[in-house]
């Protein structure tokens, strides 16, 4: 049973609530899925991943947020999208257990689930600053969660070529339409276009975006990355726990950018027991 629900007045501003049977209060996961941070892809991948939660015990809240392609995505539109679809978990209108929130992401959803882990070190008036709702943990998996090494490598330029071989696993785009207008600016790789601007030209903005340079938000995180990605390179979920107290690196042996987010592989195995165990 889910149903879709507004958190604001633009087309993408929404998410869907998914309750599993029974009275509740229920433990919530925030679900973000990936896609380069593209308006071409929704949250078709993370299925498999709501649909399992859902039948363990949880409400999952499948956000979907503004991407690169709509008017008004990027830094800051896109955060203030997800932060805000997380505060909404307050005031949603369903059986909650707000004691017991994780926010869980893949791929460019991994950057922002992990984003919403650091929000607490955020200055004021920053997008993003001051939660509205605690989390008990996060979950990124094939996270993109070095901006500056992203930006650096010019990783997503391949979204250029419209007629490109797709990596192994992965879904086929929503959006098609949003396609052009991707492929348009991506010349300097998605993590320029998301952010406006290159980690050399604007160290600052990246300080308050990227998850390896910002301030420890007192939530703890899961880091798990395969070790044959061929998309995000797992160093930078590595480089990530090795700069945060609170996060944990698992290597995922023979993992590729999708196969991680199968239900029944290692990844999301030693995901959902360290989600049980915060949880709980």
């Amino acid at each position: 049973m889910f149903r879709k629900i507004a958190y604001g007045a633009e087309p993408s501003q929404f998410g869907y609530l998914h309750l599993p049977v029974g009275s509740g209060p229920f433990p919530v996961v925030v679900m973000v899925h990936g896609g380069w941070w593209a308006a071409m892809w929704d949250d078709t991948a993370v299925q498999p991943l709501i649909a399992d939660l859902v039948g363990s015990g949880c409400a999952v809240w499948s956000i979907e947020y503004r991407r690169m392609g709509e008017a008004g995505a990027g830094w800051p539109g896109t955060f203030a999208d997800v932060a805000a679809a997380v505060d909404l978990v307050a005031s949603l209108d369903a059986p909650l257990d707000l004691s017991r929130v994780a926010v869980v992401g893949h791929s460019a959803g991994g950057h922002l689930a992990t984003w919403t882990a650091h929000r607490s070190a955020l200055p004021a008036g920053v997008v993003g600053a001051s939660p509205v709702v605690p989390l008990a943990g996060v979950v990124s998996i094939a996270g993109v969660l070095d901006l500056v090494a992203a930006d650096g490598a010019r990783l997503g330029t391949e979204l250029a070529d419209l007629s490109g071989e797709p990596p192994r696993g992965a879904p086929g785009p929503s959006g098609p339409d949003f396609w052009p207008v991707v492929a348009a600016g991506v010349g300097a790789g998605m993590t320029r276009f998301l952010m406006g601007v290159s980690a050399g030209e604007d160290p600052g903005v990246y300080a308050l975006a990227s998850p390896v340079e910002m301030g420890d938000g007192g939530v703890p995180v899961l880091a798990v990355h395969g070790s044959a990605d061929e998309v995000i390179p797992a160093e930078f979920s590595r480089t990530y726990a090795e700069r945060h107290a609170l996060a944990e690196f698992v290597d995922s042996p023979g993992g590729d950018h999708f196969s991680v987010i199968e239900p029944d592989g290692h990844a999301w195995t030693v995901a959902r027991k360290w989600l049980a165990e915060k949880l709980s």
